[in-house]
């Protein structure tokens, strides 16, 4: 147990040292530098320090001097174009607010707590912050099925970096306290992840102190994503109402 610790314990120094790196000389930043800020729906792609290339969709609000809220979401299982669909059907019409930016990249084919992606999303989370005046302190992560897990993992291992998430249809084994309130959805007919273990461990984690509503929809399966709009509407109202209180 020690050394799985230790590993962990690298890992993570090495994505906040990678993160606190990133200076004007990072390709990341560049890549961020090029996108054209302008109202409306974008899709770009960057490029990391190592080469690697990846996809974005932005949607961005009105262009003002305001500081900006940031939204990142994370898409379910799927490669191509799966973020595009998921950002159009579901993630615009239910979170799409004034002064708001929504982004949602690419998972190119992996689970979002892997080392490429968090450090994607890291990125994304730093950048912004420098090059479209972002507020670090209104920043969100979201995310359904897979993108639901990844909201999860991040809001533990990362509440430093964002003030609330809304996981839906997950299923993430907690049974600790996040630091950062949640919104969870989940569908009653959920045939990949049961609602009875999801609200378990809901139970847990809120049994532990952490900050949670959950918000099961009581006729939706999980393969019905773009149907949870007005579920993710309520979502987006408390999180607006959350950023509000600050």
């Amino acid at each position: 147990m020690k050394h799985i610790c230790l590993i962990y314990f690298i890992v993570l120094l090495g994505n906040i040292f990678h993160l606190n790196a990133q200076g004007p000389s990072s390709a990341l930043e560049k890549s961020f530098s090029k996108i054209k800020v302008k109202q409306g729906t974008t899709d770009v792609t960057l490029k990391n320090d190592y080469g690697k290339r990846w996809k974005m969709r932005v949607n961005y609000p009105e262009v003002t001097k305001e500081k900006k809220r940031l939204i990142i979401a994370l898409h379910w299982a799927g490669g191509g174009d799966t973020y595009k669909e998921f950002n159009d059907c579901l993630v615009l019409p239910g979170l799409q607010s004034q002064n708001t930016i929504i982004v949602s990249p690419e998972g190119e084919n992996q689970l979002w707590s892997t080392a490429h992606n968090v450090e994607k999303i890291l990125g994304i989370v730093y950048n912004s912050t420098k090059c479209w005046n972002v507020d670090p302190d209104k920043i969100a992560v979201m995310g359904y099925s897979n993108g639901g897990n990844g909201s999860w993992y991040l809001a533990e291992h990362h509440p430093e970096l964002f003030s609330a998430a809304i996981p839906m249809a997950s299923a993430y084994p907690i049974d600790q306290k996040i630091e950062i309130p949640l919104y969870v959805i989940h569908g009653a007919k959920d045939e990949l992840f049961e609602m009875a273990k999801t609200r378990t461990w809901v139970e847990k984690t809120e049994n532990s102190g952490t900050d949670l509503i959950f918000a099961p929809n009581r006729t939706l399966s999980h393969f019905q994503g773009c149907a949870y709009v007005d579920d993710l509407k309520k979502a987006g109202v408390w999180l607006q109402t959350l950023w509000n209180e600050q």
